[in-house]
């Protein structure tokens, strides 16, 4: 998951001159100069934030405890209206003067470890090891200092900014927070979302969404005694020939799509004939035409696996029930969006460079399937090993910038007060 500098689409992608000329005038503005500063001095805070947020366990449909704990977070530090919604989201607003749009600033909540994870960090070689500390505490406590960077400097914006720790981004939660915030609000002009850097040098803009459709197989059987109902269909055996069928499907590299049974559960005993078998399976791809294309595929493997074994034993007992359990649709900005050239002209009028990322799934897929402008930006840091409990590290690689850039491209899109029109429409 690294990123890409395509200097080819860099070159149509640089951001226009009008959203660089916006932005510096908003960066030099003494108020959000100073908002500014106060990420690159507070970062020590920052960091501490992320260490007690992250100790608190989040699994996805069991993030309560580290629900709670961020609204008081987001209380202290000044925001309006701050509660937890019907599928617990965390939602606060820091209020504009009512001229211009509402944009979301997201992190979420969960994590893909258990709640019975050792969530002890250990630092070794400037890096900090915990399950979920890059994904995604690191970006929950950015955004808590971007809130106390506006209150702190006194930023004052035209539209609304409403800050969003939401729930089942991970796994199977399919989206369920952000599914959940968009069908309640229908006034929301822009997305945010925060992710770690994917383990990439600088702050990459994430601009295509991934999307994926997950599906539980199960397939049934007449089970019975290995020894006396020998010449009976096994639901195992059936799921063998399933993932063998599947795995003899070929896809193109570009556009990327991918496969996997990721998860085989079934049978009783060593000696019984297995009367039930299931499979978890993810499809991925950024072409929703070819993702479509792909799950057809499967789905016709999994009843070729079915008939084969069938055929194999002479019978017609088993029998395949396919269940989505996942839906994130892809979706992607245009290069040469606003809300993407927004967020490469804040980097670049700070001096750094303007990168755009390779396609990912984050809660950004939802708006941009949506037709709302979206992007995913870094928490900041560097950081690797994701979804491995032993492995996934954050260091503090620069990691104020992170912050400061989607500082600025939050107050690009809403607008500053008495200064700039807002570029989110």
């Amino acid at each position: 998951m690294k990123h890409l500098l395509l200097s080819l689409a860099i070159a149509a992608a640089l951001p226009a001159q009008a959203q660089q000329q916006t932005l510096a005038r908003i960066a030099a503005q003494p108020a959000v100069k100073q908002a500014l500063a106060y990420i690159e001095t507070n970062e020590a805070t920052t960091q501490k934030n992320m260490l007690a947020i992250n100790a608190i366990p989040a699994p996805t449909f069991a993030e309560a405890a580290r629900a709670r704990d961020y609204e008081q977070r987001l209380k202290a530090a000044g925001l309006a209206d701050v509660h937890i919604d019907e599928a617990g989201n965390v939602l606060g607003t820091h209020k504009g003067a009512g001229n211009g749009p509402t944009v979301v600033l997201a992190a979420h909540l969960d994590t893909v470890y258990p709640a019975t994870s050792d969530l002890t960090v250990r630092e070794k070689d400037g890096r900090l090891y915990a399950p979920g500390i890059a994904d995604n505490g690191r970006s929950l406590a950015a955004m808590l200092t971007i809130v106390y960077a506006l209150r702190e400097a006194g930023v004052q914006t035209e539209g609304d900014v409403l800050f969003v720790a939401n729930v089942g981004e991970e796994g199977l939660g399919d989206l369920k927070g952000v599914k959940h915030l968009f069908k309640q609000r229908k006034d929301i002009k822009a997305f945010i979302g925060l992710e770690p850097a994917l383990g990439a040098d600088g702050d990459p803009v994430t601009y295509i969404g991934t999307g994926s459709r997950r599906f539980k197989v199960t397939i049934h059987g007449p089970g019975g005694h290995s020894y006396e109902g020998f010449g009976l269909p096994s639901a195992v055996h059936a799921a063998g020939r399933v993932i063998a069928r599947i795995d003899e499907i070929r896809v193109p590299a570009q556009p990327k799509v991918t496969f996997n049974v990721g998860v085989v559960q079934g049978g009783q005993s060593v000696n019984s004939i297995a009367a039930e078998a299931s499979l978890l399976i993810d499809i991925r791809s950024a072409d929703a035409t070819l993702l479509a294309k792909v799950e057809q595929q499967i789905k016709d493997a999994i009843q070729q696996g079915v008939r084969e074994t069938n055929q194999r034993w002479n019978s017609q007992a088993i029998t395949a029930e396919v269940t989505l359990i996942g839906d994130r649709p892809a979706g992607q900005m245009p290069a040469d969006a606003v809300v993407v050239r927004t967020a490469l002209a804040a980097a670049k009028v700070q001096g750094r460079a303007p990168l755009l990322d390779t396609p990912h799934s984050t809660d950004a897929n939802l708006p941009m399937s949506l037709g709302i402008p979206a992007i995913t930006m870094s928490g900041g840091g560097a950081s690797g090993g994701y979804h491995s409990e032993k492995l996934e590290w954050w260091a503090p690689q620069h990691a104020h910038t992170g912050p400061q850039n989607v500082l600025l491209t939050l107050l690009g899109l809403v607008g500053v007060r008495g200064l700039d029109a807002p570029l989110a429409k």
